[in-house]
């Protein structure tokens, strides 16, 4: 049996569009048509002046961190169970991760740290 998480929705606008970026030799770096205009309505979706791309989850976590001002000595809380990128992003600014489990029970997440 399996149990798909998320199943992608590709038709031929998709396709289409994939081509073109093929065709274009624009897929390999932060240029081109389609990430100009993601970028752009992601931007006005969310309502804000600016909207950027990454490479990927890392590189977003690394620049959010960045951005709040977490510097070398500050800790940072990030969940036991995620990918190892988590704990590589808090690393890079050479701030710590902490890691700490989930628990249903709030008044145990504050008892663990008093």
């Amino acid at each position: 049996m399996r149990i798909h998480i998320g199943e992608p929705s590709l038709g031929e606008e998709e396709l289409n569009n994939v081509i073109e970026a093929v065709k274009s030799g624009l897929i390999s770096s932060k240029v081109g048509r389609f990430i100009n205009e993601f970028e752009e309505k992601f931007a006005t979706y969310s309502g804000v002046k600016y909207g950027i791309t990454t490479a990927n989850c890392t590189a977003s976590l690394h620049l959010a961190l960045e951005a709040l001002g977490i510097r070398a000595g500050d800790e940072v809380i990030v969940p036991t169970l995620t990918f190892i990128a988590t704990a590589n992003a808090v690393t890079y600014t050479r701030a710590k991760p902490i890691f700490v489990d989930s628990h249903s029970d709030i008044n145990f997440i504050f008892h663990f740290f008093s």
